[in-house]
């Protein structure tokens, strides 16, 4: 039940984490902000799209999961997990824009690849998406309560459910599958191929 949960903060970081990179370019340079984008090695991000999107599900199925199990999870004071949120997203966009800086052509590196063409935005953007992220795993919590509270009102069914209906008897059954074993056939079957 906890990697239940891990799954769908995981998902709400790396979703944050991807709209904190490109918040930061947009914002940075606006208009011309894709041209950047593809000049410093960034082409990879649109190709995280479709995981992400695999992401969204995960966090909405955990939060369906965990709901049906009757979890109950200890609320973590809102303040405190957007801190942890804003942190860990700036700690990913300080790795990932070094980690770029090593490998990719044209992007800058070292300290110049956190702060250069509007680097220190990314401070803020992270406490604001941060909180965004604490806002949503606090509502995915509250949704993941109310599936318990119905899961948990349905009467549970002490004997299997009645089948309409009559039972055909065996001999039906013999009688109906081999027609041509009781002569009720019209014609004899077709010739084998030779």
């Amino acid at each position: 039940m906890r990697t239940v949960h891990r799954v769908r903060l995981a998902s709400i970081l790396a979703i944050g984490a991807f709209a904190l990179h490109q918040l930061r370019y947009l914002l940075a340079f606006g208009d011309s902000a894709s041209a950047q984008l593809a000049q410093e090695g960034h082409r990879y991000m649109s190709d995280l799209l479709p995981p992400l999107a695999v992401l969204v599900l995960a966090a909405a199925l955990a939060t369906m999961v965990r709901g049906t199990e009757g979890a109950s999870p200890t609320r973590v004071p809102l303040a405190r997990r957007i801190a942890v949120f804003a942190g860990a997203l700036l700690a990913i966009y300080v790795c990932q824009e070094l980690f770029e800086g090593l490998i990719a052509t044209g992007h800058a590196s070292g300290l110049a690849a956190l702060i250069a063409g509007g680097g220190w935005i990314a401070l803020p953007l992270a406490v604001m998406i941060g909180t965004l992220a604490a806002l949503l795993a606090h509502m995915l919590e509250s949704v993941e309560r109310v599936i318990a509270v119905i899961h948990a009102k349905r009467p549970l069914r002490l004997r299997p459910p009645s089948v309409r209906g009559r039972a055909v008897p065996a001999r039906g059954i013999s009688l109906l599958s081999a027609p041509l074993a009781f002569g009720l056939a019209r014609r004899p079957p077709p010739p084998a191929p030779a």
